[in-house]
């Protein structure tokens, strides 16, 4: 009985992991979020933090289907880095400005009452977004398109989204 609980774990284990290996834009991070602007930048692409937690069900529906989505994959990895950021993880955080605390005490002076929650930053670490919750693949592109195509320094994402859903 113990050997097949021990195997059950140890699948569902790999389950939950393996769709995070999967995805081509997670930057292993050290958590120094100004070193990761400035590779991104660098780089041309933008960072954007994705603070999630344990058994979180959102999350993992994004990690299993909308970050497996072959044109998610394709655009993200051309134009982004993402950094998971653990909501109740001791692991210290690097901000912008390069304070140091740990991810738990980073959520909170982000405010982060739900996960998934996703910050998308310009080239300078200003916030461009934030959006909380699962998104479907075809929406999470047009995130991308919204911030790589400079779409947010004219307009709303929402009147983004309308223009880009009545095309």
């Amino acid at each position: 009985m113990l050997s097949l609980l021990i195997t059950l774990f140890a699948a569902i284990s790999i389950s939950v992991s393996a769709p995070i290996e999967n995805i081509p834009f997670l930057k292993i991070s050290f958590l120094n979020l100004k070193e990761d602007l400035e590779e991104a930048k660098q780089e041309g692409k933008y960072l954007f933090l994705m603070f999630h937690q344990e058994a979180c069900p959102f999350c993992d529906k994004m990690y299993r289907i909308t970050f497996q989505d072959p044109k998610v994959k394709d655009y993200f990895t051309k134009h982004f880095y993402m950094v998971l950021i653990d909501i109740r993880g001791a692991n210290p955080v690097v901000t912008l400005d390069g304070k140091e605390m740990t991810e738990k005490e980073f959520s909170h002076k982000n405010r982060v009452r739900a996960t998934p929650l996703f910050v998308f930053l310009d080239h300078e670490g200003k916030e461009i977004m934030k959006m909380v919750g699962y998104i479907p693949a075809e929406d999470f592109l047009l995130i991308g398109k919204y911030i790589v195509e400079g779409h947010y320094k004219k307009e709303s994402f929402y009147k983004f989204l309308r223009k880009q859903r009545k095309k």
